[in-house]
């Protein structure tokens, strides 16, 4: 049996205090765990060098299992004779939701608790916005619990109301409030589609000063009802278990809460023919992580440690993870906790001077458990590596972002901006339960700020509560916001939504439907459901649209795909097509059948220097040199081109393209045009869309290896990466975003075409405007077909083995 309470009153040890004893009314100022048990990493010996040695066999010896239960166990004999509970206080704050959802199990019983002496509607003081009341936060936690529950047959978990303060009211009062509160559950949750999970009647209203309170033994009562009449009860276990659980007990009795895996593998080979293999092992820790028993991560860099007690791991969050009333008095520390909570931002030397203090540090003393329980952070999502878009090296990344921290939200201001709507496509996702848990909201973005650098202003990264704002180049970003069943992205193209690369648009939607999709698993699996067979397709929909009347305008895919315009309810028409770009087919090379071209506002758009070596790639030299010329172009100036560049057809094709926009053409407007290429292209009988495919990305990075993509590349690579290449560093230096300009100014300095190409790189690497990654450079070569892709792919495959 595993008991949850969520608490939203005075205190955050009040189901603790009733349940075990000593009830206290005294207001505390300051964080307490849910247990009265110090914390240590006992016994583990573990010193300051990277090498952890075992401990001494004989304090290993100290927790092995007595032998006369070993014999039962070995025989078969062994009784259980009691049935053991844990017990998880949570505080009900909003701040600590990142630390419930480690512990939600599927199998649990909750216990929902709330002030009865106060007004359901009340705002609550502890929130100073006014928004909160016993009401909120009741629905809050109940929806919270229930989302990831799976439709089936299973009867687990459920969920207890408990009001509490009792004391305050008198008997006839109280009388009358029970059924009240009844009333007001019933009301809430009655018609919820999963309110077979709810115990509506009674609601139990105790009183926490009273250990002999009967309302309080009325709950004890219905807890171990349910405990008895829940599936699992009675299941039988793998008997080889047995010696394996009694030793952790044994450790926890006396406060190990952390372990070396290497040291429970050593002490679980205490038990003779009773020990467990490593294989063995391994699923015993896997299947007590899923029961919530402990807490194990099969992966690399985390499977080193057990955490035997997993509420410790709680109490590690608490020192950062806090509402401000349980702040320390340090100034210092209230600084370093003021700051990431306004920025979402915390430096590792502030994080670590946090943990400085006695409560935390009893728990991790030394430098390796550190570095673990940031892994762990990290690998929840809690801490989240950041991201660099900027030409900074990633090594001078020192800091955090923590989403769940951040209080302000995200202005919407832009939403006023009436340009936004015109460089702006919207997708949702909308959930098919009653709410999103603001924990899933915190997990979602630190995932997608894993895959998109948050953008940054000012050295401020636009991170706020439940939301950010995302980098994907330079012209190029992205909202998410997440808010009560939806999450909403706006996806903004600054010159214009029409020429959105339909390759980005469906790459990205790709990638936050993996990611919906995986931090859904997480919590699935989290709660304790099974990994093998989960579907979690049926508990969200995804709507695409626009943005229409400062809010967006929606519709399903199937109902987009229905039509090629649509009236929303504000009376205003949409055209479907720009929406479509969420699910765009990245591998059609060619426009689909209904593509009518590039819209209007596209075709009165500057070509960029990207753009016109893309439409040059297309044409062969002798259709280039008519179009030009009935662009304006002189014969002559095509002749000094084709004399120039001595017969290389791409770069005359470049270049003369270059030169006729920047040339001014008498007769002709100064400022030249798409519309101007796509009449250049008519007249010489070449299809319309060849300028669409000037806005296609190539975004597969299947070929891409999954390794250190955001490093920067370092010398040695630059200059052995043109050995592998062709004469392309104009080509080449387009692509990675050097102006044809500069690449001239390369040509004129360097004249082999080695010192060219070594040069475009450096300065493509010493740019800021975006992160000079491996990554980036892969794909560009990957687009150019000039050789070196395979040089870079086997240099950071075999350098990462």
């Amino acid at each position: 049996m595993t008991l949850f309470s969520f608490v939203e009153d005075r205190g955050p040890n009040v189901l603790t205090k009733l349940v075990i004893g000593n009830p206290n009314r005294k207001a505390s100022n300051c964080q307490s765990v849910d247990t009265h048990r110090y914390q240590h990493i006992a016994e583990i010996n573990i010193t300051q060098s990277t090498s952890i040695s075992l401990p001494k066999m004989k304090k290993i010896e100290a927790y092995a299992v007595h032998e006369d239960i070993l014999k039962e166990v070995k025989s078969g004999q062994y009784k259980v004779k009691i049935a053991s509970s844990d017990l998880v206080d949570f505080d009900g704050q909003r701040s600590y939701d990142m630390t419930h959802q480690l512990f939600v199990q599927h199998g649990g019983t909750f216990v929902v608790m709330f002030d009865g002496s106060r007004d359901f509607h009340e705002p609550l003081k502890e929130y100073p916005t006014g928004e909160i009341s016993n009401e909120s936060n009741v629905k809050h936690w109940v929806n919270s619990i229930l989302t990831y529950c799976i439709d089936d047959t299973d009867v687990m978990p459920m969920i207890l109301f408990a009001a509490t303060h009792s004391d305050l009211l008198s008997e006839d009062m109280q009388k009358k409030m029970k059924i009240e509160f009844v009333k007001k559950v019933t009301g809430m949750f009655g018609n919820h589609e999963m309110k077979k999970h709810i115990v509506f009647d009674p609601v139990f209203f105790i009183n926490g000063t009273d250990r002999n309170n009967p309302e309080i033994q009325n709950l004890k009562n219905q807890l171990v009802s349910i405990a008895r009449n829940q599936p699992s009860w009675g299941l039988r276990r793998p008997m080889i278990w047995v010696p394996l659980e009694l030793l952790i007990t044994n450790m926890k009795k006396v406060n190990i809460n952390i372990i070396l895996k290497i040291h429970l593998a050593e002490a679980n080979k205490r038990n003779g023919e009773l020990a467990l293999s490593d294989k063995q092992l391994d699923e015993f820790l896997l299947t007590q992580h899923t029961l919530g028993k402990i807490m194990y991560f099969n992966q690399p860099g985390l499977n080193h440690f057990v955490i035997l007690y997993p509420p410790a791991l709680v109490n590690i969050l608490r020192s950062f993870i806090t509402e401000e009333m349980f702040w320390p008095e340090n100034e210092t520390l209230r600084n370093i906790l003021r700051k990431m909570t306004d920025t979402g931002k915390i430096r590792k030397r502030d994080l670590l001077q946090l943990w400085q203090q006695k409560q935390v540090h009893e728990l991790i003393a030394c430098d390796e458990l550190k570095e673990f329980v940031i892994q762990v952070l990290v690998h929840l999502d809690v801490l989240v590596l950041p991201k660099r878009y900027s030409g900074k090296c990633q090594a001078d990344v020192d800091y955090f972002l923590v989403p769940c921290t951040v209080r302000n939200k995200m202005p919407m201001s832009f939403l006023e901006d009436k340009s936004f709507a015109n460089r702006t496509i919207t997708l949702v996702y909308r959930l098919q339960k009653s709410s999103i848990p603001s924990a899933l909201s915190y997990k979602l973005i630190g995932a997608v700020s894993g895959i998109w650098p948050i953008k940054e202003e000012n050295e401020r990264p636009l991170l706020y509560h439940s939301s950010a704002v995302l980098y994907v180049d330079s012209k190029t970003e992205f909202r998410i916001i997440v808010e009560d069943t939806k999450v909403i992205v706006y996806l903004t193209h600054m010159p214009s939504k029409f020429t959105i690369a339909p390759d980005i648009a469906a790459s990205i939607q790709e990638c936050l439907t993996f990611t919906l999709n995986a931090v859904l698993k997480f919590y699935l699996t989290s709660i304790g459901k099974s990994p093998i067979n989960i579907d979690v397709s049926n508990l969200f929909q995804i709507e695409v649209g626009e943005v229409c009347d400062r809010s967006p305008c929606m519709l399903s895919i199937s109902e987009v795909k229905q039509t090629s315009r649509w009236i929303c309810d504000s009376t205003n028409e949409h055209v479907s097509r720009y929406p479509l770009l969420w699910i765009f087919d990245k591998t059609q090379e060619e426009c689909p059948t209904d593509c009518t071209g590039l819209h209007n506002d596209a075709l009165t758009m500057l070509p960029s220097d990207k753009h016109l070596a893309r439409l040059a790639d297309q044409l062969d030299i002798k259709n280039c040199e008519q179009m030009v010329v009935q662009l304006g172009l002189q014969r002559k100036d095509w002749i000094n081109i084709d004399h120039k560049y001595c017969g290389d057809a791409l770069t005359i094709n470049i270049m003369a393209l270059y030169t006729w926009r920047n040339k001014k053409i008498k007769g002709k407007p100064s400022t030249k045009s798409f519309r101007d290429l796509l009449e250049g292209l008519k007249s010489i009988d070449e299809n319309r869309h060849l300028l669409c495919k000037v806005f296609r990305e190539d975004t597969d990075s299947s070929e891409l290896p999954n390794l250190g993509p955001e490093e920067v590349p370092n010398d040695d690579v630059l200059n052995d990466l043109p050995k592998h290449l062709g004469n392309c560093a104009l080509q080449l230096g387009v692509e990675l975003g050097i102006t044809i300009d500069s690449i001239e100014e390369t040509k004129t300095d360097h004249r082999t075409m080695y010192g060219q190409t070594v040069d475009i790189l450096r300065k493509w690497r010493n740019s800021t405007e975006e992160k000079p990654t491996i990554y980036r450079l892969m794909a560009v070569l990957e687009r150019i077909h000039l050789g070196g892709f395979q040089f870079l792919k086997d240099t950071y495959l075999s350098n990462k083995f």
